[in-house]
């Protein structure tokens, strides 16, 4: 009987042993669980990259790149013939109705005027409030993005062959006759000097007078529009010859780069000086400093996106597979976000990381990012978030 009565005791006391050690598991597994979550947690505070963060609707295709404002505010042109001025948030600001197709990508001065063409012939100065400061009347449609010299002066070309210089006012200060439509959109060196391309296969250098420094002649038409690298060297895509130029401050020839497509994409420059551009292959090239291939990416799709480079590295484009693209700085796959349609708008990355582009499926998307914009040379299309196209 007494032998009986211990090993119940010791039955039950293993039982309660067993109950502690599980309760003891369960409360090491609680904690472990909760580190794991303040070290990495999902959420509005701590979203998971490469997810959509917000998206806003327009009345029609978004192929026109996004320039992000002091003050967070994005700005953009859609095919529904306006211009949107978007909160962080994803809600409207305001919009402003031209009278065209809106191709061309925004560009915002230091008092926050927004600058923008489109298909009506003009190019306009929006106040930030969304009211109309002035247009300029050109002789053609007016597809090419504006730049900004550091005088305010404002610079764009029209599908009536010219590049024009404005004056902050509205007012002409000259033009550019070249020897066809004027798709490019300007970039202007640390000297002054106004670099385009022209649908007659050229890239002109132009003086900050309005006369010509010189003339680099493709073998293709020049829809591309140059980037700058720190030693002066412009970078700048050609279609038909299917090349991508490394020109010379003088207009010589420094090398040339084939690809098996047209190049309308516009180029970015990294720290090391690797070159970025996509082409109507499918691909992004990564182009070293001498002209040698150092990797390609192949999509699905023509790439016609320009590229931007964040601080970390990643490099971000659009392709006509309808996706965004986040490719690691070895060329490998970070990972892709996919939209309805079409991307041919270039993206900016905000402060916050958060990653701002067009698509053919009328929208405007925000996509949770790592890392701010790089520091480099030239990091995205037009240069800057504000779009200056400037040095």
């Amino acid at each position: 009987m007494y032998r009986i009565f211990r090993i119940e005791r010791a039955l039950n006391g293993g039982k309660m042993k067993f109950r502690t050690l599980l309760t003891l598991v369960a409360l090491i597994t609680m904690f472990f669980s909760c580190a794991e979550d303040k070290s990495s947690p999902t959420g509005p505070d701590n979203p998971v990259i490469g997810t959509k963060k917000w998206e806003f609707l327009t009345g029609s295709l978004v192929v026109s790149s996004p320039a992000i404002g002091l003050d967070g505010t994005i700005y953009v042109g859609s095919y529904d013939y306006k211009l949107y001025a978007i909160n962080p948030d994803g809600t409207k600001k305001w919009d402003f109705l031209t009278g065209g197709y809106m191709y061309s990508s925004p560009a915002i001065g230091s008092d926050g005027t927004i600058y923008v063409g489109s298909y009506d012939y003009k190019l306009y100065a929006i106040n930030p409030d969304g009211t109309k400061k002035w247009d300029f009347l050109a002789g053609g449609y007016v597809c090419s993005s504006p730049a900004i010299g550091s005088d305010g002066t404002i610079y764009i070309g029209s599908n009536d062959n010219k590049l024009y210089a404005i004056n902050p006012d509205g007012t002409k200060k000259w033009e550019f006759l070249t020897g066809d439509l004027v798709w490019s959109s300007p970039a202007i060196g640390s000297e002054g000097t106004i670099y385009v391309g022209s649908s007659d296969n050229k890239i002109y250098a132009i003086n900050p007078d309005g006369t010509k420094k010189w003339e680099f002649l493709t073998d293709g038409k020049v829809p591309s529009c140059p980037a700058i690298e720190s030693d002066g060297t412009i970078f700048v895509g050609s279609s038909i010859d299917n090349k991508l130029y490394a020109i010379n401050s003088n207009g010589t020839k420094k090398w040339e780069f084939l690809t098996g497509g047209y190049v309308s994409s516009s180029p970015a420059i990294d720290s090391d000086g690797t070159i970025y551009v996509g082409s109507n292959d499918c691909k992004l090239y990564a182009i070293n400093s001498d002209g040698t291939k150092k990797w390609e990416f192949l999509t699905e799709g023509l790439v016609l996106s320009g590229p931007a480079i964040s601080s970390d590295g990643t490099i971000y484009i659009g392709s006509w597979d309808d996706k965004l693209y986040a490719i690691n700085p070895d060329g490998t796959k970070k990972w892709e976000f996919l939209t309805g349609d079409w991307v041919t708008s270039s993206p900016a990355i905000g402060s916050d990381g958060t990653i701002y582009f067009g698509s053919n499926d009328n929208k405007l998307y925000a996509i949770h990012g790592s890392g701010s914009l790089a520091d480099t040379p030239w990091p995205m299309f037009r240069h800057d978030l504000k779009h200056t196209g400037r040095k």
